[in-house]
């Protein structure tokens, strides 16, 4: 585990970053995936309060869509899972789906490359 804003992030989250495996910015290397530059990271359960008890931090972004990935955070800081939200919705966000872990998060993302790749066929 990685200390990152004060919370201990999955490994895998740094793995992907020190191989060079993700960006920053749309139109990188697990498009249609990026990582949040880290001023635009934020607790998606601050800015839409009221829509869940989870305590969400948002990392990651689908660049074609508001679909965030995001960590759940336990509150001694490590994370219990990634959630994928849909931001800025009437409600604030609308939960899309719930993985166990970042590696689980990453298969997903791995998907939605295959099916980005095959629209373009």
């Amino acid at each position: 585990m990685n200390s990152f804003l004060g919370l201990t992030v999955p490994s895998g989250y740094r793995w992907l970053l020190d191989r060079a495996l993700i960006g920053y910015e749309p139109f990188t290397q697990l498009q249609p995936w990026h990582y949040l530059p880290l001023e635009q990271c934020f607790w998606a359960s601050d800015r839409w309060p009221g829509v869940t008890d989870k305590r969400l931090f948002a990392y990651a972004k689908r660049q074609d869509c508001d679909d965030l990935a995001c960590f759940i955070v336990a509150v001694d800081g490590t994370v219990k899972g990634i959630v994928l939200i849909h931001g800025w919705t009437g409600d604030g966000f609308e939960f899309c789906h719930e993985f166990p872990d970042f590696w689980a998060w990453l298969k997903h993302v791995v998907d939605d490359i295959d099916n980005w790749v095959g629209a373009g066929e």
